[in-house]
């Protein structure tokens, strides 16, 4: 970035000037200006020009309508010469170039987008009277970095972990070269939420819905952590979250309902055991289902089962049949009602 972005990023009246400052900040990020056109990026890097422009619709990004417009950088070339080499080599199927383009946009989006306000927000503090596209040109500098590395960090330790589950999964034994790898996995499935949020959430300010849904999130990733599952995605007021054994999910709904404080609204879930299809980082199936219908059939701090969970866990815990009940896809769906432990009452966090 030059060395005196506020000079280019005012009127000449003084006054703050967007554009010229997101320019400067976007040349900073992507390594410089832009100075290729997606015409230009293709003949380049040796990739057709339409399925570059379709990896690049799959990362969220509109295409340029005019072929020839200068829109790209160096940094682009780069990406795409990477990717074309990879998959000349057979590292990666174009088809997977694709899908993993498209996850990598969904979780990158909503970090930029959380990030960039949180960045935006404390350059304006570090400014106050003073010069925002400078104050936020030193923040992007001092910030941008770190975040890479965390991301880097957080990524590995990630894989590594998804590593460990996967060999425990298989168990002992000789690895098969070029056996297939099975889509469908056994796992348990659950849906955790706020009951009532939605009317509770019409009583509520921004920032007092913000500070809910902070806390919901915090106490639902460390307790997903803390036994070994794992969070697929956070919906709102709800969360969604695999474990390999029941044992683990029923530990990580324990540790929901005792983690949550007493003064929120309570919590509910629901848990489901059986074959799931995982893709780009989802789950999908008949089971994933059945655990979202468990979560509605369950009153508020209780956590609802299927019969397989139910099976494979007891009688080390304790359930409470319930009647039957007709839901959506389910009709007389039987489940049961687990009977907490008593260390699962909530309590007050700071």
């Amino acid at each position: 970035m030059p060395e005196e972005p506020a000079a280019d990023q005012s009127h000449e009246d003084g006054a703050f000037e967007p554009s010229a400052l997101a320019e400067a900040v976007e040349a900073l990020l992507l390594g410089g200006p832009r100075t290729l056109s997606t015409r230009q990026l293709a003949d380049a890097a040796g990739m057709d020009l339409e399925a570059g422009q379709r990896l690049w619709r799959s990362m969220g990004f509109a295409v340029v309508e005019d072929e020839d417009e200068v829109a790209l950088t160096a940094q682009d070339l780069h990406a795409m010469v990477r990717v074309k080499g990879a998959m000349e080599r057979g590292v990666i199927a174009p088809d997977e170039v694709v899908g993993m383009a498209r996850l990598a946009g969904q979780v990158f989006a909503q970090l930029a987008e959380t990030e960039g306000a949180a960045m935006y927000l404390h350059a304006l503090d570090r400014a106050g009277d003073s010069d925002v596209p400078t104050a936020l040109a030193e923040v992007a500098e001092e910030v941008i970095p770190l975040l890479e590395e965390v991301h880097s960090y957080v990524w590995r330790r990630q894989l590594a972990a998804y590593a460990a589950r996967r060999a425990a999964a298989a168990g002992p034994g000789p690895a098969v070269p070029g056996a297939p790898t099975p889509v469908d996995e056994v796992a348990s499935v659950a849906f955790a939420d706020i009951s009532g949020f939605t009317s509770l959430s019409r009583d509520l300010t921004e920032q007092q819905l913000a500070d809910l849904l902070e806390a919901f999130e915090t106490v639902a990733v460390e307790a997903v952590g803390a036994h070994q599952g794992r969070v697929v995605k956070l919906i709102g007021d709800a969360v969604l979250f695999v474990a390999a054994e029941p044992g683990q999910a029923l530990a990580i709904a324990d540790e929901l309902l005792a983690s949550w404080p007493a003064h929120r609204p309570p919590l509910r879930i629901g848990i489901a055991t059986g074959p799931v299809l995982r893709r780009l980082g989802d789950v999908f199936g008949p089971t994933v289902n059945l655990a979202s219908r468990l979560t509605s059939l369950a009153r508020p701090r209780e956590v609802r089962v299927d019969a397989t969970t139910r099976a494979l866990t007891a009688p080390a815990r304790d359930y409470d049949e319930q009647p039957p009940t007709d839901v959506r896809g389910y009709p007389a769906l039987a489940s049961w009602a687990l009977r907490p432990p008593a260390a699962a009452v909530g309590r007050d966090r700071a």
